[in-house]
């Protein structure tokens, strides 16, 4: 085990990014922070909470990153790279809400007959998928967003539960 640790401290000196490293994981959050700095003025954007899926259900890998300013948080889902601007979805926040966010991976499980149960209607262009994801964007105190792709209208959108 000695030789491992060895070898990721020679990897980490040349700057050799080794895919499913937390090299690999640390450089991909500082690029696509660096995307959105990019393309979006006035957020600070949180490399630790980068998520990698399948967001619109293309099939191509695709990052989220959770940004926040004193009033508002932010979304910014890359689905073309990092050198084309990401979809942003905004919340209005409150200093504790936004000191206490965070996303994570959603499920696109439900049906939207459930979602209607649980959320008083159905989310509109929703669709079931056992491969995308959505983001949950929550701060573990009050209802959470459910960021989904809307297929009907091409575009990000949200439910609250």
């Amino acid at each position: 085990m000695g030789w491992m640790k060895s070898w990721l401290a020679v990897v980490a000196l040349m700057g050799i990014v080794v895919p499913g490293t937390a090299f690999a994981q640390d450089e991909q959050a500082a690029a696509v922070r660096a995307a959105a700095e990019k393309f979006t003025g006035g957020l600070m954007w949180r490399p630790a909470t980068l998520l990698t899926a399948d967001f619109n259900c293309t099939g191509k890998v695709q990052y989220a990153m959770l940004g926040t300013s004193t009033k508002e948080i932010a979304v910014a889902i890359f689905t073309d790279g990092l050198d084309r601007p990401p979809a942003l979805l905004r919340f209005e926040g409150d200093a504790l809400s936004i000191i206490g966010s965070k996303i994570r991976l959603d499920d696109y499980t439900l049906s939207a007959a459930d979602i209607a149960d649980i959320a008083g209607a159905a989310p509109v262009g929703y669709r079931p998928s056992g491969t995308c994801h959505g983001v949950r964007l929550s701060d573990d105190r009050s209802e959470a967003a459910h960021i989904y792709w809307d297929h009907d209208n091409q575009r990000f959108d949200s439910w609250v539960q």
